[in-house]
């Protein structure tokens, strides 16, 4: 499922551990994007509990710490900000034969 609307980043909020990929390290479920703002990539995590948070990285910066999102609002507006960048990270790869 993509981010056409607002109301599927509910959807996908509720299903993102069968999206994501499993860091038994850190316990968390996660899926890296481009950060098409800073030239760099995004990573968002779940964590249990619903708890979900992002954490940037590029040539040219690292975030200190992740940011946890402190309630639902903030998680939709990160996502619908990012959607292309989230959705093509969603988008199975097509390979040619």
């Amino acid at each position: 499922m993509l981010i056409k609307k607002k109301t599927d980043i509910t959807f996908i909020l509720e299903n993102f551990n069968s999206l994501a990929q499993w860091d038994a390290e850190g316990e968390k479920f996660y899926l890296v994007f481009n950060d098409r703002k800073r030239g760099g990539q995004w990573t968002f995590m779940s964590y249990a509990e619903n708890r979900f948070s992002v954490h940037g990285l590029g040539d040219d910066y690292k975030d200190e710490t992740e940011h946890f999102f402190e309630d639902h609002n903030e998680i939709l507006s990160f996502l619908w900000e990012n959607r292309a960048a989230f959705n093509a990270a969603l988008k199975p790869t097509t390979m040619c034969s």
